[in-house]
């Protein structure tokens, strides 16, 4: 391990992180923030890091509530994409305050949202104010209500960069679809949308998958188990690019009904993953690394204590090094730097059986 610190905090609550780097290099990253998950006061946002200066910059509200159809609209889940003319288009999801209900945590009530109630939006963000918002409900197979934008959106082409478009993974969470797991393929205006077939579905759920290219054909995608106290990591495989999927199997990798990311260095022909090593718990947080895409790993914990370590996102930088972004114990997104060579000195997984 490198480095590691906390990004700068802008509410009591962050979770949920997404990263994107710019083809000028900068490297944004963003979550939501807020009283607690799902509050009435929770907002979208955002960090840079400057490649010349080294350092974040302040937090930025990229998105606040909004009004639309004369509901009042709280945003969740913040995934950016660079178009070919290097603009920032975010897709996201939101719920209408009228599905709100009253909760109460401890000695405090809050109103929390409703995951089912909510819709798909994107937005174009300036640097400054969300602009352009836009409802995509039932749009290019889209479900009409219960989409999850979370998964990090994936070039189709990395060597053309934005110009060969996008795969936004996301799941649905509505009772006719209760977490099946789906792509949008978008063009490289940021805009155009593409319908796609794929619908991932295992019981209890397959949801937020995690993409990774191993070629420019070959996919893997790897997914979150619908239930906590005896799941592992789903996976599915496509040979068409990303277009068609494998029907779900399971790996041999705990998973406590938490998020999981995987990514691929095209470089040096490994697979990474990052995941909650427990069936019931968000802690141990653990980065593994395959020379076998995923037939066996080498693992190190990044965190042991009690608590809860989440939702984590790994990107590899164009200047080879490789970062970790997750959830720390809800106060605030935390960052590392590392090495594979860390990883390589770490315990043998098995991941497939």
């Amino acid at each position: 391990m490198l480095k590691r610190e906390a990004l700068p905090a802008i509410r009591p609550s962050a979770h949920s992180v997404n990263v994107m780097e710019y083809t000028d290099g900068r490297l944004l990253v963003t979550w939501f923030s807020g009283s607690v998950e799902g509050s009435e006061d929770q907002i979208g946002v955002g960090c840079i890091l400057e490649p010349e200066e080294g350092r974040w910059s302040e937090p930025m509200i990229m998105m606040r509530s909004f009004e639309y159809e004369g509901e009042r609209w709280v945003t969740e889940q913040i995934c950016p994409i660079e178009t070919k003319a290097g603009k920032t288009v975010v897709y996201t999801w939101a719920s209408p305050f009228s599905s709100f209900r009253m909760r109460r945590r401890g000695d405090t009530c809050y109103w929390i949202r409703s995951i089912p109630e909510s819709c798909p939006f994107r937005f174009l963000w300036d640097g400054r104010k969300a602009r352009n918002l836009e409802c995509l409900s039932g749009c290019a197979g889209l479900p009409k209500r219960g989409v999850v934008f979370q998964g990090k959106p994936m070039l189709r082409d990395p060597e053309a960069g934005p110009a060969g478009g996008w795969i936004i993974p996301y799941h649905t969470e509505t009772e006719e679809l209760m977490f099946h797991s789906r792509f949008l393929f978008v063009d490289s205006d940021g805009l155009d949308l593409e319908t796609t077939a794929t619908d991932l579905y295992q019981p209890p759920g397959c949801l937020e998958p995690s993409l990774a290219r191993l070629d420019k054909d070959r996919w893997l995608c790897y997914m979150r188990y619908g239930k906590r106290g005896e799941g592992y990591i789903w996976r599915s495989e496509s040979k068409d690019g990303g277009r068609t999927f494998t029907r779900p199997t399971l790996t041999n990798l705990r998973n406590p009904h938490s998020a999981v990311d995987i990514a691929f260095d095209a470089k040096g022909g490994c697979l990474l993953i990052a995941y909650n090593d427990s069936h019931s718990l968000r802690t141990p947080l653990t980065i593994g690394i395959s020379d076998d895409e995923g037939r066996t790993f080498r693992t190190q914990d990044v965190e042991t204590e009690a608590g809860e370590y989440s939702y984590p996102k790994l990107y590899q930088t164009r200047d080879g090094l490789w970062h970790l972004f997750y959830t720390h114990n809800r106060t605030h997104i935390e960052h590392v730097l590392f090495d594979v060579e860390w990883l390589l000195e770490g315990r043998k997984v098995i991941g497939l059986r």
